[in-house]
């Protein structure tokens, strides 16, 4: 972004207090948890159902962080079995080897929607972030520009039908 090789970061960039400092930020655009994926016929609604079952999670991701904030929940557990992606323990829950999978809600809804209905998100999640798309300090009118668009497009429903088509619900927050 400051080499000046891209105008903007739009790829699930989260909006913290830290990257504020170094990058402006449009209104968010999508909220995103770390929530829990059981498979669909498995009987788990609360993160208490959990108590001393294997839960699958990304070795180096923002699950991991989420995890290690939730202590009572992370001790609770039986065991934390990590993978180099989040397929690869999708694919572990499917064959019975973990009984739930921690990852982005954004990721798991991309994943059931267009490729498996054997999963299910469960309602209560961990830590929640939202995604901005970041520009240069200097570019406000980009930026704002940028920002008019995604209003209009919320406005008229398009967000809201490309956010159905790949996640399988409308997930956006831009006009909220």
């Amino acid at each position: 972004l400051n080499t000046k090789n891209i105008d903007c970061i739009w790829n699930g960039l989260t909006i913290t207090p830290e990257r504020r400092e170094v990058i402006l930020f449009t209104k968010p655009y999508m909220r995103n948890r770390q929530v829990l994926v059981v498979r669909a016929d498995a009987g788990y609604s609360t993160l208490a159902d959990f108590a001393g079952k294997k839960l699958g999670i990304q070795a180096g991701s923002s699950a991991n962080d989420a995890l290690d904030n939730a202590a009572e929940f992370k001790a609770s557990l039986g065991q934390v079995v990590a993978f180099d992606d989040n397929m690869t323990a999708l694919m572990d829950l499917e064959q019975g080897g973990v009984d739930v999978v921690l990852m982005d809600e954004i990721v798991a809804r991309f994943y059931i929607q267009q490729r498996s209905k054997n999963y299910k998100v469960l309602d209560e999640a961990l830590a929640g972030e939202e995604y901005g798309v970041g520009f240069r300090k200097e570019d406000q009118e980009l930026m704002k520009k940028f920002e008019e668009t995604l209003i209009a497009m919320a406005e008229d429903g398009t967000m809201a039908a490309i956010s159905e088509r790949w996640f399988g619900e409308d997930i956006t927050i831009i006009n909220q």
